[in-house]
C-alpha cells in the first residue's frame, strides 16, 4: 500500500510539471517541482525532455487554423474573386488600349483603377489566402510587409482616382467652358495620386511584421503610434476624399435631374446635358458607392479588431473583411460591361479573330483607325471621290439664269419698263 500511494504521488508530480512548465518556463516553481520528482531517463543537455520542448512549440504557434470546411468555402470564394477580377481588369486595360472610341481622359483613371486592382489581386491575395488557410505565414518577414504594404496601397490610390473623376465630371458638366481636364493633366494628377498615397502608406513597412512562431500581423498594432496612424489612415485617407466625392456629385446630380413638388418625382432639370455623359454619371455612382461600401469595413476594422495577435477571431474577422473588400475589385469590370456600350463594343472587337468580319453593319463605328478595326475590317470604307476638273466653260455653265427663273415662285422680268418720266 505504501509502495502504491508513492507511485500515485510520482504520477501527480510529473502530470504537474508537464502542464506547469510550458506556463511558466523560467519560474521557480518549475525547479522546486523538477527537484522533488523522479528525472526521467532521457533528458536533454539544458534538463528538459523533448516532450516538453515540443509542448513549448505547440503552445507558442497562432492557434487560429480553419477547419477543412472553413478552408475550402473561403478558398472557393477568394477563387472565384480573384479569376474574375484578374481577368476582368486586364480586360478593361486591353479593351481602352486597342480602342481609340473608348481613350478618354475619363478612361485613363479608370485603367488607373485597373491597374490597381490588378497590382491587389496578384501581390496581395493570394499570399492572403495561403497564410489564412494554413494557419501561418510561411515566408518572410520582407514578404509579410511587403504584402500588407500593397494592401493599404491600392484602396488608397483609387479613392484619390474616383475624386480626380469627380472633378473631372464636376466640371464636364456643370462648368465646361471654365475648366477642362486635359490627356496630359489626367496623367499627372493619376501620377499625383499613386506617389503621394504611396508615401502615406509608407509607415506599414515598420508597423508589420512575422514573428519567429509563423505569424503576419493582421491589423495595426495595438500601440500609441499604431492607432494614432491607424485614425489618420481613416480620416486622411478614406473619410475626407469621400466626403468631397458626395459633395461634387451631390451638385452634379442637382444640376441634371431635380426632385418634384410632391418630393418623390424625378425629373430632369431645364439644363441641357448629353444623354452619354449622364450615363457615364450614373456608372460611376454605383461605381462610388460599391468601392465605399466595401472598403469601409477594411479601415474601420484596423482600429476596431479582437485582441490577441493570431487568435481564431482575429483571423475570421480578418477573412471576412478581405473578402468583402476584394469583391470591389471584381466588381468594376461587371459595371463597366453593363453601364458602357462602348466598353462592350471594345470587348466585341477584342475578341473577333483576324479572319472574319466582327460587324458588317456600317451603323457600328467604333474605331475605324484603330489597328483591331482595320485588320478586322470594321468600320466604313473611306472611297476617295474623284477629283473635279474646273475650266473656264463650267463656271459659266454653273449659272443658267433660264433654270433658276423657272423655279421662282413668279418670274421676274430680266428687262423692266422704262418708268421714266
Amino acid at each position: 500500500m505504501v509502495y502504491a500511494q508513492t507511485t500515485d504521488n510520482t504520477k501527480s508530480s510529473l502530470l504537474s510539471t508537464l502542464f506547469t512548465l510550458p506556463i511558466y518556463p523560467n519560474s521557480s516553481e518549475n525547479s522546486t517541482l523538477l527537484a522533488g520528482s523522479p528525472t526521467p531517463a532521457d533528458c536533454s543537455q539544458d534538463g528538459s525532455s523533448p516532450r516538453l520542448s515540443s509542448l513549448q512549440r505547440n503552445a507558442s504557434r497562432p492557434s487560429y487554423e480553419l477547419t477543412p470546411g472553413e478552408t475550402v468555402t473561403l478558398s472557393m470564394a477568394f477563387g472565384v474573386l480573384w479569376l474574375v477580377s484578374v481577368f476582368g481588369n486586364a480586360l478593361v486595360c486591353l479593351v481602352i488600349h486597342r480602342s481609340r472610341r473608348t481613350q478618354s481622359t475619363t478612361n485613363y483613371f479608370v485603367v488607373a483603377m485597373a491597374c490597381a486592382d490588378l497590382l491587389l489581386s496578384l501581390g496581395w491575395a493570394p499570399f492572403t489566402l495561403l497564410q489564412v488557410a494554413s494557419g501561418q505565414w510561411m515566408l518572410s518577414d520582407t514578404a509579410c510587409r511587403l504584402v500588407r504594404y500593397i494592401q493599404h496601397l491600392a484602396p488608397g490610390v483609387q479613392v484619390y482616382v474616383l475624386l480626380s473623376i469627380c472633378v473631372d465630371r464636376f466640371y464636364t458638366i456643370v462648368y465646361p467652358l471654365s475648366f477642362k481636364v486635359s490627356r496630359e493633366k489626367a496623367k499627372r494628377m493619376i501620377v499625383a495620386s499613386w506617389i503621394l498615397d504611396a508615401a502615406f502608406v509608407s509607415p506599414c513597412l515598420f508597423f508589420y511584421g512575422s514573428n519567429p512562431e509563423g505569424h503576419c500581423n493582421f491589423f495595426l498594432p495595438d500601440t500609441w503610434d499604431g492607432v494614432t496612424y491607424g485614425i489618420a489612415h481613416l480620416v486622411l485617407g478614406f473619410l475626407f476624399p469621400t466626403v468631397l466625392i458626395a459633395l461634387f456629385y451631390h451638385r452634379v446630380v442637382k444640376y441634371i435631374w431635380r426632385i418634384g413638388t410632391d418630393g418623390r418625382t424625378v425629373r430632369r432639370t431645364m439644363n441641357i446635358v448629353p444623354r452619354t455623359k449622364v450615363k457615364t454619371i450614373k456608372m460611376f455612382l454605383a461605381l462610388n458607392g460599391v468601392f465605399l461600401l466595401t472598403w469601409a469595413p477594411f479601415y474601420v476594422a484596423q482600429l476596431w479588431h479582437p485582441g490577441g495577435a493570431g487568435s481564431r477571431q482575429e483571423a475570421l474577422l480578418f477573412a471576412a473583411v478581405t473578402w468583402v473588400s476584394f469583391s470591389s475589385a471584381a466588381s468594376k469590370p461587371t459595371l463597366y460591361s453593363i453601364h458602357n456600350a462602348n466598353f462592350r463594343r471594345g470587348m466585341r472587337e477584342t475578341f473577333c479573330m483576324s479572319s472574319m468580319k466582327c460587324y458588317r453593319s456600317n451603323a457600328y463605328t467604333i474605331t475605324t483607325s484603330s489597328r483591331m478595326a482595320k485588320k478586322n475590317y470594321v468600320g466604313i470604307v473611306e472611297i476617295p471621290a474623284p477629283a473635279k476638273t474646273v475650266t473656264k466653260e463650267s463656271i459659266y455653265d454653273s449659272f443658267d439664269r433660264e433654270a433658276k427663273e423657272k423655279k421662282l415662285a413668279w418670274p421676274i422680268n430680266t428687262n423692266p419698263p422704262n418708268t421714266f418720266v
